[in-house]
């Protein structure tokens, strides 16, 4: 039996950036939340919102390349080591509606998983990535990350996200490796 999950959705808080490619993590995190019927809450005196519970959930409130600044305090404050620490984040070398799970890894060019790796010090956690494809020929990446998707993308990754969100919910029975085999067996949509 595997010990909770600590699954922290990575993304830019406030509106301007709400459903963003970038905050596809947030996104999950909101989801699972729902799925769970426990509700996000702000931290006292931190950068977060979260809910205790199996699996806990947040969200950093910072911007996504301090994101590490309230991880080490979520671990610290739910008990749960960091191999039982999922990070939720958009990569581009995978389309819409796509996700893959990880064991571990570098953070590569993404600036949330730097930030996280270097508050812990290790790159040793769980990451699930969720595709948001790569940009246009004329389009460079910041822009492609802090747009929006259109609507047949937006639909595939929400079809994504509701491939994840059981697995996450009902994660305590199963160690990491279990998960990852599970949630990459749910790698594509069903049609592809």
């Amino acid at each position: 039996m595997g010990a909770p999950l600590l699954v922290v959705g990575l993304g830019n808080p406030g509106p301007r950036f709400q459903f963003t490619r970038h905050n596809v993590g947030f996104d999950l995190v909101e989801a699972l939340s729902a799925s769970v019927g426990r509700p996000l809450r702000k931290a006292l005196f931190r950068p977060v919102q979260w809910a205790r519970g199996v699996p806990a959930l947040a969200k950093p409130l910072t911007f996504m390349n301090r994101s590490g600044q309230v991880v080490p305090w979520l671990l610290q404050k739910t008990g749960i080591p960091a191999e039982r620490l999922v990070v939720v984040v958009d990569n581009m070398d995978l389309p819409p509606g796509e996700i893959r799970m990880k064991r571990r890894g570098s953070p590569a060019s993404h600036n949330g998983l730097k930030s996280i790796s270097e508050a812990l010090g290790h790159d040793e956690y769980p990451r699930l990535y969720v595709g948001v494809g790569r940009p246009a020929a004329d389009t460079d990446t910041i822009t492609h990350v802090l747009g929006r998707f259109d609507d047949d993308d937006r639909a595939l990754v929400d079809d994504a996200l509701a491939r994840a969100v059981p697995v996450l919910a009902d994660s305590t029975d199963r160690d990491i490796q279990q998960l990852i085999s599970e949630i990459n067996a749910r790698r594509r949509p069903e049609s592809a």
